[in-house]
């Protein structure tokens, strides 16, 4: 095992090149390809893969440390799932506007203070999808104005249960999870300040 004290370890040598392209299926949301690679030891190798606009998970926390979480069904999996407000990046939309846009839509809260957290790659093995992560602070109740075909409930949670609830298996969402646990980690940085 190599071991590494930076934060940028770069191995070229572990590039794969592509060569050819062939989208195979084009849907509303998700484009899927078929490539042709170069591997590192210089053979050929077929990469499939699935292009994603992007979306950005917001984790709304109350003064008092409540945060807000949803509850929604997810058909793929056929289970309903406690999830952070979140949503698909639209066409010529910058992350903050999408961010700002679905806490309005899922939960009714307006935000006055934001901070970006990160972003990450919730399937690097066959998908291009980047979720960036904010945090938002200064929540003002309004109206939700869901899409017409979403349908969740939101709860207000002590934040510290949301962490719990997330070592229990019983938040077993992917962009839920890693994004209270990078909240998290902001705000005890930020609470040592």
């Amino acid at each position: 095992m190599k071991k590494t004290t930076s934060n940028l370890c770069l191995n070229s040598h572990l590039v794969e090149q592509k060569n050819h392209s062939e989208k195979v299926f084009s849907g509303e949301l998700l484009h899927v390809y078929k490539d042709e690679a170069t591997l590192p030891n210089a053979s050929a190798g077929r990469r499939e893969w699935i292009e994603h606009p992007g979306a950005c998970a917001v984790v709304p926390v109350f003064s008092n440390g409540d945060c807000v979480l949803i509850q929604q069904f997810r058909y793929p999996v056929q289970q309903l799932f406690w999830e952070v407000p979140a949503g698909k990046i639209d066409p010529d939309e910058d992350p903050f506007s999408t961010a700002s846009r679905e806490l309005g839509e899922e939960t009714g809260y307006c935000a006055e203070e934001w901070t970006y957290i990160g972003h990450f790659y919730p399937a690097v093995g066959y998908a291009d999808e980047i979720i960036h992560i904010y945090l938002a602070e200064g929540l003002i109740q309004g109206e939700q104005n869901m899409d017409q075909d979403e349908f969740l409930s939101v709860y207000r949670v002590p934040f510290d249960e949301a962490i719990s609830m997330i070592h229990s298996g019983e938040i077993n969402d992917a962009k839920t999870i890693a994004s209270i646990i990078r909240v998290d980690g902001f705000l005890n940085r930020k609470k040592k300040e």
